[in-house]
């Protein structure tokens, strides 16, 4: 039980007590539940953000080229395929997003994107998970993290297509936390009298909700070792990706961080790079025009690989850190909020403050990185297709361009003639095929060429 006192000095110590103001004029309920809410938030941390390192600490991470992966590919995809088939592995997706930037305020992941189909994000990634499934012939597990916006209506929108075919149990929902947003003197916000501003802690708040929920203790029971960590909105981003979990299994390590040469110096992804013989992901917003575009000795960039947030987790790694208590710090960025004040609400500078899950790379004994084909498995859903006219990368479109051309490169190694004009879509379902290697396996020879759109479902 809450005292009313002690939450007085806690807030008082931290420079909160304005929140404070007003609270004897709220229904006995309403007020429970604020102060129930404001105790229990760790205020300390609110005040402690993560920096980056400086420039003169940035080395090196290790990183498999693709050049080494030739050369060690059948011994790395005959491990991760033995691991699969034990059931050592599972896929969690990170689901927390609205599609705002899409012009819609349902979960990202119920956007329809599939050209022919019309198949949604969501209905595209369980797909990919299905079709594993099948090719191992055992369920592979399916973890969801939602967040409070987007939970409700994620759990129906999957009971509503029947899991896309999974399996209920197969698939497993957990909701990530918020952490207060501030006013630009750090301040806690309120959204309304008696309820804070919050916004969801990021993806980084997936460890915690991991925790929380039981699923990492469910998987380690499980027998999984290693965990296979997508975003929603890359509808390229293999699961099934023996290579990847084969390093895993080889090195024994405690992530594998994929990575992407970066197109340009000023591309805006997270790096991967080494500080103090650790490894750790630096994002674009931390570093400076100058440094993202810095060399080192041998005329390589320092911030020379992107990370398009694709990973493979130990479940040891993450239960060893959960025994340990760790906590991912906060990132801060300035954000508009909107925000009760005078009694109305009005459009504030303020902070928002998240946590990303490559934060606990630091923590890590054994981390790699390992370059993947940019083309192949990184095509990002985040904008509108078009802004006042004027098209925009990283959206629906240019995914589906991208993932066209994937099945175009499949189907010419396939030996069909193709001469397709610039307005032509082909779509190939995960259920025929989710890799390159399962198409050219499976392909029958049903058409030996083509000259306009296509489809192909399994």
């Amino acid at each position: 039980m809450f005292d009313p006192f002690s939450i007085a000095e806690l807030l008082k110590r931290h420079g909160q007590e304005h929140l404070l103001a007003g609270v004897a004029s709220l229904d006995d309920a309403t007020r429970s539940t604020f102060l129930r809410r404001v105790a229990e938030i760790d205020w300390e941390e609110m005040t402690h953000h993560a920096e980056p390192p400086p420039l003169g600490e940035v080395g090196a991470s290790r990183v498999v080229t693709m050049d080494e992966r030739a050369r060690r590919r059948a011994a790395l995809v005959a491990a991760g395929e033995a691991a699969y088939r034990a059931g050592a592995v599972a896929v969690l997706m990170v689901a927390g997003g609205q599609g705002t930037r899409l012009g819609s305020s349902a979960p990202k992941g119920c956007f329809q994107v599939a050209p022919h189909s019309g198949k949604s994000i969501y209905q595209l990634q369980a797909e990919k998970v299905l079709s594993l499934s099948r090719r191992i012939g055992r369920p592979v597990a399916f973890l969801v993290m939602t967040s409070p916006m987007t939970d409700e209506e994620t759990r129906e929108f999957f009971q509503a297509h029947g899991y896309f075919g999974l399996a209920v149990d197969q698939v497993r929902f957990f909701s990530q936390g918020t952490v207060p947003s501030l006013d630009q003197q750090g301040r806690a916000l309120l959204s309304a009298p008696g309820k804070l501003l919050e916004n969801p802690d990021g993806h980084g708040g997936c460890f915690t909700a991991l925790v929380k929920s039981g699923n990492l203790a469910r998987l380690a029971k499980d027998g999984v070792k290693h965990l296979v960590y997508i975003q929603v909105d890359n509808l390229l981003a293999p699961v099934d990706d023996a290579e990847l979990v084969g390093l895993a299994t080889a090195e024994k390590t405690d992530v594998i961080t994929k990575v992407l040469e970066k197109a340009n110096p000023d591309e805006k992804v997270g790096h991967l790079v080494n500080v103090g013989g650790r490894d750790r992901i630096v994002e674009y917003t931390e570093v400076t025009p100058e440094q993202a575009r810095s060399r080192n000795a041998a005329g390589e960039l320092i911030y020379r690989w992107g990370s398009p947030a694709m990973h493979c987790w130990s479940i040891d790694f993450l239960a060893y850190l959960d025994t340990k208590g760790y906590k991912i710090p906060l990132h801060r960025s300035g954000k508009p909020l909107k925000a009760l004040v005078e009694g109305a609400l009005t459009e504030v500078k303020g902070w928002k403050s998240e946590r990303f899950i490559f934060d606990l790379l630091p923590e890590a004994t054994v981390s790699i990185g390992i370059a993947i084909d940019r083309d192949a498995e990184f095509a990002p859903v985040k904008n509108a297709t078009a802004t006042n006219g004027k098209a925009n990368v990283d959206s629906p479109a240019t995914a589906v361009a991208l993932a066209h051309a994937q099945y175009v490169a499949w189907l010419a190694a396939a030996g069909v003639k193709l001469s397709l004009p610039t307005n032509a879509r082909i779509e190939i379902s995960p259920l025929y095929a989710a890799t390159r290697e399962q198409f050219l396996a499976k392909w029958d020879k049903r058409v030996t060429e083509l000259s306009g759109d296509y489809y192909l479902e399994g």
